[in-house]
């Protein structure tokens, strides 16, 4: 069950706070918080909040005090960029909530020549991305692009890495450009195949362009597993560096 909540920045005013109707609502009648409770609340901009609930009004709006105020709590120092292929909608909210909970600071859907679907619904995305945020308690709500083609998704100033089946090296091959990246502030793009893989095009992009190919398993994975797996793998190579 979640303990974080969201609350507008122009909501809190001299350590004072409410919260909007569905917020409320979800406090009151479905996690059952009570008057002089404390709660965590959000801003989804870096701002986390320590607060004690004081009153429920006529209307069932929650508000209260902020008692501490943190800054970018729960948050990696690095940048990722995620490019993530449209897959099946079901598949694609595991892929997206996971990759939220393991600390993407942005994501972009890619329409890549074997993509199985062409569009995909942001605002759903951005819904999934809220329950993420709330699950792992971060504070920052990654930014969503729209959807894009490879090209146009390349970032020739990132770090750009790409999990491709058949590569020899894993990301710990790849540390000290990792850790380069991360000291000179560079994003850290990671670019997932998609169901059928890379087109021949595609393949070519990607070598010309000097992506860091990376193997994340012996099998073949469907890509919402690819990405917890690279994400993952990510995350604690650069826990170790620290």
């Amino acid at each position: 069950m979640s303990k974080f909540s969201f609350v507008d920045k122009s909501n809190i005013q001299n350590n004072q706070f409410f919260l909007d109707k569905d917020e409320s609502h979800h406090l009151i009648n479905v996690l059952r918080f009570n008057v002089d409770s404390n709660i965590w609340l959000t801003d989804g901009e870096g701002g986390t909040y320590h607060c004690r609930i004081d009153n429920f009004t006529n209307k069932n709006i929650v508000e209260g005090s902020v008692l501490d105020s943190f800054m970018n709590q729960n948050e990696l120092n690095y940048h990722i960029h995620l490019g993530l292929p449209i897959i099946k909608n079901s598949r694609m909210k595991i892929a997206v909530e996971k990759s939220v909970e393991s600390g993407i600071k942005e994501l972009t859907p890619l329409y890549l020549d074997r993509s199985i679907k062409s569009t995909v619904s942001i605002e759903k995305m951005t819904s999934v991305m809220r329950s993420g945020v709330k699950q792992s308690m971060r504070s920052i709500i990654p930014k969503i692009n729209s959807v894009s083609k490879l090209e146009q998704w390349y970032d020739a100033e990132a770090l750009n890495i790409v999990a491709s089946i058949g590569a020899k090296d894993t990301l710990t091959f790849f540390k000290d450009e990792i850790i380069g990246a991360v000291n000179t502030n560079k994003k850290i793009a990671v670019l997932i195949g998609p169901e059928g893989g890379f087109s021949s095009k595609e393949k070519e992009f990607i070598y010309d362009n000097k992506f860091l190919k990376v193997s994340v398993a012996k099998a073949v994975l469907r890509t919402e597993t690819a990405v917890v797996s690279i994400l993952s793998i990510l995350n604690e190579l650069m826990v170790q560096y620290e």
